[in-house]
């Protein structure tokens, strides 16, 4: 008794060992055999049916151990792979499949469990008992279908196709409700380029002036649309998808010198059988969503009030440049900017001319730097500026200038006073060795201190 259990127990363990390849199996005959032109492609579908058999079989050892033979006085009606067999007659038949289809089906599944017992490394006798087993497991399988099938007569099934096409409504309704709803147009398109469906959205987008569901229970558009004419700037995208491999594509694009933008998906559609039946295109407009990203950075990144960059964004560039000096060996120069008696300009003409005084030294900054040139208000009065690549020469030159050019800067107010303003200057050189960024702007906060110290208008290196 002990060795047939063992016995059971390995047939169980291989089975449930090898459900994927049983699974791979079947949908290799289905294809050959041309079944999958009636039923799904999907992997997972074909598992789940492996998973359901095994299941059965399983429940049929344990209930009947190996005596699966047949009687003529047998109670199917308690038998687990009957009861399995009876209710894969019901749903197959709810789904318009016909007995010999379903049988001639169940064939290649026995196939495929009698082809992973043949291809085990089991003994010839073990191989021997375990395909018995297998065989009359399918004939209680077939069984019971065939007991369900000739017990339904034709009314019922008229009840029950009658019954299942109300479901199958409902369902189309609701996924319909869902298509319809969905606020990004969407489009379905036929293989030859044609826009076979479209939900209200896509209407509204091509300006069509329909309500939801026109194109189901309304009259028909005689109109043949072409979704590469009604989208010309996707012709290649979609041509490219179209010919390809690819089951999904997304991409954003920018479709005019406006700054129009759109979220693109294509997706390919099956038809039963697995074939490429037609493409599911989404074309939603971002232009808002990308505006208001641009926005976002816009203000993550720069100082409100001057429109230079903001610290946070200085540190980050900072930091970039000083892996890419190590990796190309030049060197870098920190500059700081502190205009010279801020606080009487603001005191004697206002904080509003104060703010005019921060954006003219902006402007007039950027006048004088480079476009390579990294610069930002640091704080209150005070601005920092990196000269990537530069020597100390080109460094002192750079500083001097930007002095000079300050200096020279003149603001006229509303009531026709000229005010002209100063600035200090501290700046450092430093090359691709290791130094913290904290250590090099504390070096070039101290040049700008001695400047300030030694009379202001001035540019001091350390």
């Amino acid at each position: 008794m002990g060795g047939l259990t063992k016995l059971f127990s390995q047939l169980k363990e291989y089975v449930l060992g090898h459900e994927d390849w049983l699974m791979e199996k079947i949908l290799s005959y289905a294809k050959q055999r041309n079944y999958t032109k009636y039923t799904s492609t999907l992997k997972e579908a074909w598992r789940l049916s492996i998973t359901g058999l095994s299941k059965s079989l399983i429940e049929a050892l344990d209930v009947k151990g190996k005596d699966l033979e047949l009687g003529p006085h047998e109670e199917y009606t308690s038998d687990p792979a009957s009861h399995f067999g009876r209710i894969e007659a019901e749903r197959h038949r709810q789904r318009g499949i016909s007995i010999d289809m379903f049988l001639g089906l169940m064939k290649y599944y026995r196939q495929s469990y009698s082809d992973l017992i043949r291809e085990s490394k089991f003994k010839d006798d073990i191989k021997y008992q375990y395909e018995q087993i297998i065989k009359r497991f399918f004939d209680r399988v077939e069984i019971g279908f065939c007991t369900e099938w000739a017990s339904t007569g034709d009314e019922d099934i008229v009840k029950e196709l009658q019954r299942n096409n109300r479901v199958m409504t409902n369902e189309k309704n609701k996924y319909l409700t869902i298509f319809e709803s969905l606020s990004m147009p969407v489009f379905i398109v036929g293989l030859d380029g044609t826009i076979e469906n479209m939900n209200h959205a896509a209407s509204g987008m091509l300006h069509y002036d329909t309500a939801p569901g026109t194109q189901y229970y309304g009259e028909k558009d005689t109109l043949k649309l072409f979704f590469i004419e009604v989208f010309p700037w996707l012709d290649k995208s979609f041509k490219n998808f179209i010919s390809g491999t690819d089951t999904k594509k997304t991409f954003e694009t920018a479709i005019n010198d406006k700054g129009q933008f759109f979220f693109i998906s294509f997706s390919r559609s099956l038809d039963i059988s697995g074939k490429f039946s037609n493409a599911i295109a989404i074309i939603e407009d971002i232009t808002k969503r990308k505006t208001m990203e641009k926005e976002l950075e816009k203000l993550a990144t720069t100082d409100p009030l001057t429109g230079a960059k903001n610290r946070r964004s200085f540190l980050n560039l900072f930091e970039k440049e000083m892996k890419r000096s190590k990796r190309y060996n030049y060197t870098l120069a920190l500059v700081m900017i502190d205009i010279d008696h801020f606080k009487k300009i603001n005191d004697n003409f206002g904080h509003e001319t104060g703010d005019k005084i921060l954006n003219l030294l902006v402007a007039k900054c950027h006048s004088v730097l480079r476009d390579s040139d990294i610069f930002a208000r640091w704080g209150g009065e005070e601005f920092i500026i990196l000269l990537p690549e530069t020597d100390l020469l080109q460094a002192s030159s750079a500083a001097e200038r930007l002095r000079g050019a300050l200096a020279q800067s003149e603001l006229r107010t509303n009531d026709g006073t000229n005010i002209n303003f100063t600035v200090s200057i501290g700046f450092t050189i430093f090359g691709n060795k290791n130094i913290l960024i904290d250590e090099i702007i504390k070096k070039a906060d101290k040049a700008l201190y001695l400047a300030k110290k030694q009379g202001r208008n001035r540019a001091v290196f350390l």
